[in-house]
């Protein structure tokens, strides 16, 4: 559960900084305005899939040798 809470706080994190920098107007975005909001959205995606996995661990699955989930 520890995991699975510094996981969700480091995805607020993300998702909050990516809000902030793309409700700018876009004349008010600087170049590393643009670059930091795409990296922001690929971490985002990577974070959502770590947070879909602990969540399905979280409820019973676990993956067999093949990698795929299977009740525990």
């Amino acid at each position: 559960m520890e995991q699975f809470n510094a996981e969700a706080k480091s995805l607020v994190e993300m998702q909050n900084e990516y809000v902030l920098l793309t409700s700018k107007n876009p004349s008010e975005m600087c170049h590393d305005d643009f670059i930091r909001a795409e990296e922001l959205n690929v971490q985002i995606k990577d974070a959502t899939k770590v947070m879909a996995a602990l969540a399905i661990e979280f409820a019973g699955y676990k993956k067999d040798e093949k990698g795929l989930w299977v009740e525990k």
